[in-house]
């Protein structure tokens, strides 16, 4: 299967895997199989769908590989909140509530896992109305893509604790579900969506902004007297604050005994530092547009002007682990011929393994050239699924993820330190 934009698609060609409706992710418009022609062409568009898995035998063997729709954890975590947050309002997270939330997580961990190298990221985050569930169970899954690759350096930053509890993220997962769980008393109080201060906050009225800012405590109180991690409770308080020291809550004032105040650098959870960087990472993909490639919001990311947002080196690895362009998805490159991404590049994700897929490319044996963008640097990737990509392409200054760079520095450190 090839992920295709609708332009590129030939009448005839059968769809891959089931189009789902991009405001209603629970919707399928088309099942697997099904001949795509002039009417469905037409209409697909209209609805604002730009890019189908299409079967195209180039790719047979890659099939496995490809995940062609949002995980069935992820899906179940967009019905999960839909349904909660609709009912919280003041309350507080029930028991039975946090017990699910822990399980859905646990099965997204396994999921991940078991497709970590080619995690199609790009096209299974879910879209459509309901911002606040689908914004939180996004989230959920970066946020779980994220610490999975940085397990080593959780493990340095949580040092206090054993291996085996400073390794586990289902809390940072939990957290992440509920980050933004405050938001339930401002949606239900205005009767509409929440949205992010940080994307359009030049857009609100003091009054409004002094209130959004007030969803963190708000969260953050719902789960008192609960038994939520209190990992994830840092979570729920501290995603907007900031690597620089920025952000927000400030709570410097007469609360600052019962809750710690505004914190700096690695003074903040690592959880919460992963959260803020996943929930950037998802408002910039909805602001530039949803189901737009995921290539614009991380070139957005990488941008000097976020460089105090986040953690450095949680930045780095969400660079490298969120594809550009995801294994299965068509490109064109730069002297004007088709490929199809077969394999990410971790040290330059804008330069992955391509295969080659018109027929003047053959090779004497009939099979299908690959070339690895990292070695041939007269070549890029030029467009993406229909969209023009050149001025969005990065490159990344190290060629080894930060995380692994600190943490074996800090093990020399502390060998020197025991043998001094």
């Amino acid at each position: 299967m090839i992920l295709c934009a609708i332009e590129d698609i030939n009448e005839g060609m059968r769809t891959a895997a089931a189009v789902f409706h991009p405001r209603r992710p629970d919707m399928e418009l088309l099942a697997a199989d099904v001949p795509l022609d002039r009417k469905l062409l037409y209409k697909l568009p209209k609805l604002g769908i730009k890019r189908v898995w299409v079967s195209n035998e180039a790719t047979d063997d890659l099939n496995d590989l490809i995940l062609a729709k949002p995980s069935e954890a992820l899906n179940k975590a967009f019905s999960t909140l839909k349904e909660d947050f609709a009912a919280m309002s003041m309350q507080t997270v029930s028991a039975g509530s946090l017990r699910t939330y822990r399980q859905i997580i646990m099965d997204l961990m396994c999921e991940l896992i078991a497709n970590r190298d080619v995690a199609c990221v790009t096209e299974q985050l879910i879209g459509g109305p309901g911002r606040l569930f689908t914004h939180s169970a996004n989230v959920a899954y970066l946020s779980v893509l994220i610490g999975i690759d940085l397990e080593t350096y959780i493990v340095q930053q949580r040092s206090r604790l054993d291996q085996h509890h400073a390794r586990d993220i289902t809390s940072l997962g939990m957290g992440a579900m509920m980050h933004d769980i405050g938001k339930s008393i401002l949606e239900e109080r205005a009767d509409t969506e929440v949205h992010e201060i940080d994307m359009d906050g030049d857009e609100l009225t003091d009054e409004q902004r002094d209130d959004y800012k007030d969803h963190v405590l708000n969260g953050y109180r719902m789960l008192q007297g609960t038994r939520a991690p209190a990992s994830a409770m840092q979570i729920v308080l501290t995603h907007h604050q900031r690597w620089d020291g920025e952000g927000f809550p400030d709570m410097s004032g007469p609360t600052r005994n019962r809750i710690r105040g505004m914190q700096r650098g690695v003074d903040i959870h690592i959880f919460s530092r992963i959260v803020a960087a996943a929930n950037l990472l998802e408002n910039l993909m909805t602001r530039l547009g949803n189901k737009r490639p995921a290539i614009f919001a991380l070139h957005e990311l990488k941008d000097k002007r976020y460089d105090g947002w986040i953690d450095p080196i949680v930045r780095d690895s969400v660079l490298r682990r969120i594809p550009p362009f995801p294994v299965g998805g068509m490109i064109t490159l730069s002297d004007g011929r088709p490929a199809v991404v077969i394999t990410p590049n971790l040290v330059q994700p804008c330069r992955p393994i391509v295969r080659l897929l018109a027929e003047a490319d053959r090779l004497p044996d009939g099979k299908r050239p690959h070339l690895d963008l990292a070695e041939h640097h007269e070549l890029h990737v030029s467009n993406f699924a229909g969209e023009d990509v050149e001025k969005h392409l990065f490159s990344l200054v190290e060629d080894q993820p930060l995380s692994t760079k600190i943490v074996l520095e800090s093990d020399s450190a502390t060998k020197r330190r025991e043998s001094a």
